[in-house]
């Protein structure tokens, strides 16, 4: 990995010599996501720095946390080292640069490479900022906030995609990562986070930012299409379909609601719900869905 990259900014640069120099003082012969946010830390001019102290992260605790969590390594420092970024390391300054690259920006700057950190959520940079309360969506709506200097178009270039939707995938859940991409494309059209002619992610880059293989993301797609949900413009990707009427006669929902929610029913009662709990949960699962959910008076 060079650490001299067209569009990053000179305090960048800091930043990746810092984080070289980070591993060597702790003994460690590789650059990872914990040496970059050693770094961040440590180069308190940049914005980095300010999007976590606006957020009420304490920097030195944060650095504590990180040392606490690392093991001190047995390589020996070196006056100058040249050491490898992990995979990890390598995929953040990727995704710093798509950050910026979707604010509309033509460089790199230390704020790009901190939502670079959280967005790589299995490394330990990240798992040490979510602990102290930084999230890759209020970083980068503070980034936004002190960017608000920037000319008004560039600025809500960078609020849309903010606010684009994106997939989330839990290592603990008992659902499939193909099943996981399936539902949460599902909810974000059913609660507008998506509406119609949006485009999702190519399948190889989210195969990349998921860290997973491409055939499960294009498995997941096509489910979406087979449901009328999404439809495929074949080089020019998959966006979300316009809603078309239910092929199932209005006659026929009732029973087909029916046999959707009694797994749901015998849940909540395994639970020791009552039903007035589980009719007050069912109103608000579907107040971001259907708006307000209960239905007029009858005149």
């Amino acid at each position: 990995m060079h650490a001299r990259r067209a569009g990053f900014t000179d305090r960048v640069q800091i930043v990746l010599q810092i984080a070289r120099e980070e591993a060597s003082r702790l003994h460690h012969g590789y650059v990872g996501t914990e040496h970059m946010l050693l770094a961040l830390l440590r180069e308190r001019r940049g914005v980095a720095a300010a999007v976590l102290t606006n957020l009420d992260a304490d920097l030195d605790e944060i650095r504590l946390q990180i040392e606490q969590t690392v093991e001190r390594g047995t390589a020996q420092p070196a006056a100058d080292p040249k050491l490898p970024y992990t995979s990890r390391a390598k995929h953040v300054i990727e995704l710093a640069m798509r950050e910026a690259q979707e604010l509309g920006h033509d460089f790199v700057g230390t704020e790009h490479v901190l939502l670079g950190v959280l967005h790589e959520e299995k490394g330990i940079a990240a798992q040490v900022l979510l602990a102290a309360g930084v999230t890759l969506e209020n970083a980068r709506a503070e980034t936004l906030r002190l960017l608000a200097g920037l000319p008004s178009a560039v600025v809500r270039k960078a609020e849309a995609a903010a606010r684009k939707f994106r997939v989330r995938i839990d290592d603990a859940s008992d659902r499939s990562i193909y099943e996981q991409i399936v539902a949460q494309v599902q909810e974000a059209v059913a609660t507008v986070q998506l509406g119609p002619g949006d485009r999702l992610p190519p399948v190889r880059q989210l195969a990349d930012e998921l860290d997973i293989a491409p055939g499960t993301v294009a498995r997941a797609y096509g489910e979406l299409e087979r449901r009328g949900i999404v439809v495929t413009d074949g080089a020019r990707g998959t966006r979300v379909a316009e809603r078309s009427p239910s092929p199932v006669p209005p006659s026929e929902r009732p029973e087909n609601l029916v046999g959707l929610l009694r797994p749901v029913a015998v849940a909540a009662y395994h639970l020791g719900a009552t039903a007035a709990e589980l009719r007050r949960a069912l109103e608000d699962a579907m107040r971001d869905i259907f708006g307000d959910s209960k239905e007029p008076n009858a005149a």
